[in-house]
This record gives C-alpha cells, sequence and structure tokens, in this order.
C-alpha cells in the first residue's frame, strides 16, 4: 500500500503592502510518502462447544519519507512578476528531507466463551530507524520496543435475567499500551543553513545537544465502557471513560545559555489525558410497516489532558512559538497559549495598576499615546483544546427515499485569526470602517478612533485614578490607521485577536433514493443503486469574525492548533453519490 502527496504552496505579497513594501514571493514544495508491506496469517475456529478462537499473527514494514523545500525572495525587482528569479536580494531558503522506516511483528486473539464472554490480546515489537544509533556511536538507545492489550468484554444479558424492557446490557474494560520513537536523524548534530549574510550563506550547528540514550515514548491506556439498549433496541446508550498516561516523552528540555546550548533530548514527562465518550442512538418514531423510520443519533466526547511532571528541574517546556507560544506547565492543562495581552486594572495593593475603589477592575490600561498598555509579562490567553464536543444526526426513512442532516457542535476553546490583524491593519475589513466616516483628518466629526479602556492619573493624596478614554481633553485620539494597528502594538499583543472558538455546523444533509432491485430486473448486474443529493459544511454559527474557527496553522509541515494563518475559506460542497453492489 503506498499512500503519496505532492503539494506545492505559493505565497505572493504586491508591492507596496505594509510589511513589504517591495513585494516578496515565497514557493513551498512538501513531497511526503508512505509505503506499507504487510503479511497476516489468520485462524478462525471453535476449540469446543465453549470456546472460539480468532488469532492473527503478521508483520509491517512502514517506510515514510518527507521531502520539503521553501524558497523565499524577500524584496522583488518588477512589481507583479512573481519569480525567484525576480528577487532584489539573495534567496533564502530551508530544505529537509528524511526517511524513517519502522519493522514490525504482531500477534492478536480472540477467545470467545459460550458467545457472552471473549477475551482480546495483542502483542507488537517495532523496531525504529529514528532510534537506531549510527555505525560508530556509542550509546544505549533501545530501537525496539514491544506493547500489548488486554480487554474483556461481558456480554451480562445474555447471563443475568433482567427486565424485559433490557434489549442488551454489555460491560467492557481494557489495558494498552503504544510505543512511539522520535524524529528522524535525532543523533546527528549538523551544521544547518541561516539567514544569508549579504551573498554570503551561513550555517549554525544545531542547537539541541542530542541524547544518545533514547528511549521509546510509552502510552499506557485504561478503558472502561458500557453498552445498553432498550425496548427492542429503540434507545441504545454506549458510555465510555478512558484514561491515559504518556510516559519517557521525547523532548528538549531547557538548559542554562552559559553551556552554549539552549535545550538538551531527554526522556521526561508524564502526560495524561482522560475523558468520557457517550453515544445515545434512538427511534422516535418508526410504523408497524416498517415504510417510515426516524433515527437520531447524539454524540458528546469530553477530554482533559493535565502535565503531571516535565523533567527533573523543569516545570515548563515550550511546545510550539508561532504567533503565541503553546506551553506545558506542571499541574495545567495541556494546550495551553501564553503571549502577551493588555496591561488591566486589578485589586493587588503591589500593583502599579491598582484601583482602591475597585470599580475599574479589569479594564484595559490606555496610555498618554492613546495606545493600549501591554503586560509586562506573558500571561495565559485561553486554551486551544475545546471543552466539550456534540454532534446531532437525523435520518428520516420513507420506502425507497432517505433524507438526512447532521450538526456538529464545539463548545470553548480558543482561536487566535491572524486575518483578522492583518486585515485589520490593511484596512480590508469591516471593522476598519470605524473612525474613518471621511479619511483621516481628525478635524472631521466621525473620524479617529479612542482605544476602549481607562486612562490612569493620580489623585492628591497620591493614589491612582482612573477616567474612561476620550472623556478629557487631555486624552490622545487616534486616526483609523493608526489604531488598527496599535490594537495588537504592532503584533506584540495579541489578545485582540483571540476568540471564543464555538461553532455549530450544519455538516451534512443528504437526500436520497434507493430503486427496487425488482424495478431493475433480473439480470441487471448491479444491486441496491441508490442516488444521494449531498451538501456539506452548508451553513456555520460562530462569534469568530470572517474565518471558520475549525482550522489551524501550519509551520514547517507542523500543525499548529489555535492559530489561524490567513487560511483559505472553508468552502461548501454539493454533489451527487452514486453506490450499487453486485
Amino acid at each position: 500500500q503506498v499512500d503519496l502527496n505532492d503539494e506545492l504552496r505559493t505565497r505572493r505579497r504586491a508591492f507596496s503592502t505594509q510589511r513589504y513594501p517591495f513585494g516578496s514571493y515565497r514557493r513551498e514544495t512538501v513531497k511526503t510518502l508512505e509505503r506499507n508491506t504487510d503479511l497476516l496469517l489468520l485462524l478462525n475456529r471453535n476449540l469446543s462447544e465453549s470456546f472460539s478462537l480468532n488469532a492473527t499473527l503478521g508483520g509491517n514494514q512502514r517506510v515514510n519519507t518527507f521531502d520539503y523545500l521553501d524558497v523565499f525572495a524577500p524584496r522583488l525587482i518588477v512589481p507583479g512578476v512573481f519569480s525567484l528569479n525576480n528577487s532584489r536580494d539573495p534567496l533564502q531558503y530551508s530544505q529537509n528531507l528524511s526517511e524513517r522506516r519502522v519493522n514490525s511483528v504482531f500477534a492478536s486473539a480472540q477467545v470467545g466463551f459460550r458467545n457472552f464472554l471473549y477475551l482480546d490480546l495483542t502483542a507488537r515489537n517495532d523496531w525504529s530507524s529514528t532510534l537506531t544509533l549510527p555505525e560508530g556511536v556509542t550509546g544505549s538507545a533501545d530501537n525496539s520496543y514491544f506493547y500489548p492489550s488486554a480487554s474483556l468484554s461481558f456480554i451480562l444479558s445474555d447471563v443475568v435475567p433482567l427486565p424485559s424492557f433490557v434489549s442488551l446490557l454489555k460491560l467492557r474494560a481494557g489495558i494498552a499500551q503504544v510505543g512511539n520513537d522520535t524524529d528522524p536523524y535525532a543523533f546527528a548534530q549538523p551544521y544547518d543553513p541561516q539567514t544569508p549574510w549579504g551573498a554570503t550563506p551561513t550555517f549554525a550547528e544545531r542547537s539541541r545537544i542530542p541524547n544518545l540514550n533514547l528511549k521509546p515514548e510509552i502510552s499506557t491506556s485504561q478503558e472502561y465502557g458500557l453498552d445498553v439498549k432498550f425496548f427492542n433496541n429503540r434507545v441504545g446508550l454506549d458510555v465510555t471513560y478512558y484514561r491515559t498516561n504518556s510516559r519517557n516523552q521525547i523532548i528538549p528540555a531547557p538548559l542554562s545559555i552559559t553551556t552554549g546550548y539552549p535545550s538538551a533530548v531527554l526522556n521526561a514527562g508524564n502526560i495524561r489525558n482522560e475523558g468520557v465518550e457517550v453515544m445515545l442512538n434512538l427511534i422516535p418514531l418508526a410504523t408497524a410497516d416498517k415504510a417510515f423510520r426516524w433515527n437520531l443519533d447524539v454524540n458528546f466526547s469530553a477530554n482533559r489532558g493535565k502535565v503531571v511532571e516535565l523533567a527533573q528541574g523543569v516545570t515548563t517546556y515550550q511546545l510550539t512559538d508561532r504567533y503565541f507560544s503553546v506551553e506545558a506547565r506542571v499541574g495545567e492543562r495541556m494546550g495551553d497559549m501564553y503571549g502577551f495581552g493588555y496591561q488591566r486594572v486589578n485589586n493587588d495593593p503591589a500593583s502599579a495598576y491598582y484601583d482602591p475603589t475597585g470599580q475599574n477592575v479589569g479594564q484595559p490600561v490606555v496610555g498618554a499615546d492613546g495606545r493600549p498598555v501591554a503586560t509586562s509579562s506573558t500571561i495565559k490567553l485561553g486554551n486551544y483544546n475545546p471543552d466539550w464536543l456534540g454532534g446531532i444526526y437525523n435520518t428520516f426513512t420513507y420506502k425507497n427515499f432517505n433524507f438526512g442532516f447532521l450538526f456538529d457542535v464545539r463548545q470553548g476553546g480558543k482561536i487566535y485569526s491572524h486575518t483578522f490583524v492583518v486585515g485589520r491593519e490593511g484596512g480590508q475589513l469591516t471593522e476598519t470602517l470605524e473612525g474613518r466616516a471621511t479619511g483621516y483628518d481628525l478635524a472631521q466629526p466621525g473620524n479617529g478612533v479612542y482605544a476602549p479602556g481607562v486612562v490612569i492619573t493620580k489623585n492628591p493624596d497620591g493614589t491612582n485614578a482612573f477616567h474612561t478614554n476620550g472623556t478629557q481633553s487631555t486624552d490622545r485620539e487616534l486616526t483609523a490607521r493608526e489604531w488598527h494597528t496599535a490594537f495588537t502594538l504592532g503584533r506584540r499583543v495579541l489578545e485582540g485577536a483571540i476568540f471564543d472558538a464555538s461553532f455549530v455546523k450544519l455538516r451534512e444533509v443528504k437526500l436520497g433514493y434507493t430503486v427496487p432491485d425488482k424495478v431493475m430486473g433480473k439480470k441487471f448486474p448491479l444491486r441496491g443503486l441508490t442516488i444521494s443529493l449531498v451538501g456539506r459544511n452548508l451553513a456555520l454559527w460562530t462569534k469568530v469574525p470572517h474565518i471558520d474557527p475549525e482550522t489551524s496553522s501550519v509551520s514547517g509541515g507542523t500543525v499548529i492548533p489555535g492559530a489561524e494563518s490567513v487560511a483559505i475559506p472553508s468552502t461548501r460542497s454539493m454533489g451527487v453519490n452514486l453506490g450499487f453492489r453486485f
């Protein structure tokens, strides 16, 4: 089995844009390949009248290659000619070519007892090239890792007499381990290309110290579930609770700058994820002749990830740093976003922004220059993970017609919109109409903006006093052009571009018709011929302006959740599906 992806990305900046007065042109090519080779032996037999056995023995070889090339012309010579040959400056480039190979053997077995008790066992061993030391290098890194699993399911309703309205009662429990390797060439210490110095290429040693004694990451998970059906299967409830602990995380732990390296690769950390998943299946209405039927499926899930521990002496680890910083801090949730925010009035007597009256606590502080005041250090801006996810799927069937629609719901979580920042800076969004009724002349009515918040002054006794910005003659008014750049203080403060990522989507609407087999005739080779009209992403309800909150940013092939980076607008799709069987 081969999975190949070849992608070309181009980014064009026109002349006279605010950040790129000479324009720019970037060309990225991303090629990925995954090849899997499998060997399977299957066994399925009854050992006796009471016991059955299904077993699998096999092997797999997985090869992944990644080819990334980024070439950037930071300034162009001729306006409107987007070509790497039209660069005013030496081209800036970055390339990443890697290969990973994992050889595996695995086995599984399911033992059943009288069709109500089942024991499932699995075992797998992987050998990864990324944990294999280069020839001639001494270390104790182990490229082999073994991980088993076991689960037990018990159909209680087949053994214990239950009330007649209970159609099924099934209990299940399981424990499993999963191993994971590291990135390719983690034991190497090469010189990587940097931004050229004029026409001279520059290189620098990789900034992290490799670990020649790496162990594979191991995640251990527990899962407990209940599956119950009532009223001749017209009501079904499936509840699952899970808990996963990931240990020996392979992370670059920070070092003192006096060592000459900012980080060293270590096995460390314990990340705990736990959550619940609930599925409710209903048949609210069905006619006795089965001509009409209404199915209602509802799902709900919630997950919480917590940083239990990191490396010895380390309490904070930076996962990503684009626009904002995603940091893992001991005792806090995974997915927390940190960056500079608006300085706000508080109730701390030791603070320079203390309000002894308490009337302005929480208000943003505006400086004498009319711009918001930034916090002196980074603060928590939110968490990109949702509080919960849900979905509602209705299906109506009448004779050979079927109609269904699906709503997806996300509640909670935050998202940063770079479209909102860039669009306001460039005057391309409706928000930039504020303060420029006739232009940028502050002497004209309708022009100018006072930054929302309060201005700090002093009482005669030296205590702090506050007034709403724009209510006194000394307050500074900004032109619209100034304000729509100042609200982020030149992209240093992102709080004003972070939104609640909750949404409701009409994910799918489908209308179909199944042609009866008798209409097609016995000689027609196809059966169950179904024609459907399908629409996807037809409607979106959200408080996030201008973008689809169900998006993320990509940096160097790495997905950055919680960040939108001038993404292509999501699209509605409509089409026709044709299904059949032989």
